[in-house]
């Protein structure tokens, strides 16, 4: 996944947590399949925006959750 620079909370305290729980954070959004928090610029296609409560809330319930409810387009 990607972690926008726009992310709240901060991006790097939102990378440092999901490397902490076993995530893969990717440089460019080009790489990753998710892109987390509003981002403005080109992204693959396929590719999905999510907001940042998807990330807290798998961690809080300790697995991945849908992504229904948490898309930002």
């Amino acid at each position: 996944m990607f972690v926008s620079q726009l992310s709240q909370p901060p991006p790097q305290s939102l990378v440092q947590l999901i490397e902490l729980c076993g995530g893969a954070v990717s440089r460019s959004v080009r790489q990753a399949g998710l892109c987390i928090g509003k981002y403005r610029g080109r992204r693959p296609e396929g590719s999905r925006v999510l907001s940042e409560k998807w990330v807290l809330d798998c961690i809080t319930h300790l697995k991945l959750l849908p992504y229904d409810g948490y898309i930002l387009d």
